[in-house]
């Protein structure tokens, strides 16, 4: 019986872009939540002053 030697298919271009364009937005996000944490941070410290 032939032995496949062929491996495991890649995942098709588009899905493979789709979770890179996933992963983008993620960071987006994380980033966006980041950068409004900091300026509730600022605006509560020259709130305090």
């Amino acid at each position: 019986m032939p032995v496949s030697t062929r491996g495991i298919d890649p995942e098709p271009p588009d899905e493979y872009d789709d979770s890179r364009r996933v992963a983008l937005a993620l960071r987006l996000v994380t980033l966006a939540l980041g950068v409004v944490a900091a300026a509730l941070t600022v605006a509560k410290l020259l709130g305090a002053l």
